[in-house]
């Protein structure tokens, strides 16, 4: 695999992380139900971190000669993720269907390193072992919640 193959990659997964946090912010807003102030202010974080993720394997991108791709058509075109229909959402719902993304999220995050790996990209690589550390943290715990 080669390095333009790595910038697909990359930048599909700039897409993957913009079609989450519209998902993730359409929950924010459409929660419903008993555990509304505990899973409420815990999306602003999720988002602010998908904001610092997206940025950093933006400008990961612009580091080693290729633009970032910035268009909802593009994202939409590549993305792994589903959009999520807006309607209320329980809390346990909308964890459930960041459990799912997160999930795949990982998967995509596991491929941009196997290829960041091949061809020497120790940095890129080091950005996504960081940002998969932290996906794998979010997995355990929304699934210890709504187990």
């Amino acid at each position: 695999m080669d390095k333009m193959s790595l910038a697909f990659q990359m930048n599909k997964f700039v897409g993957d992380l913009h079609v989450f946090k519209t998902k993730v912010h359409n929950f924010h807003w459409n929660l419903v139900g008993e555990h509304f102030f505990v899973i409420h202010p815990m999306l602003d974080g999720i988002m602010a971190e998908i904001d610092t993720q997206i940025d950093s394997v933006a400008e990961r991108l612009l580091m080693v000669g290729h633009r970032p791709h910035a268009s909802l058509h593009v994202y939409l075109q590549h993305t792994v993720l589903a959009e999520a229909e807006t309607k209320p959402y329980g809390a346990k719902e909308a964890v459930n269907y960041m459990l799912h993304d997160f999930k795949l999220l990982l998967t995509e995050i596991n491929l941009i390193m196997k290829i960041a790996e091949k061809n020497g990209d120790g940095e890129t690589l080091s950005l996504m072992t960081e940002i998969g550390a932290l996906y794998q943290k979010h997995i355990w715990m929304f699934g210890a919640w709504v187990a």
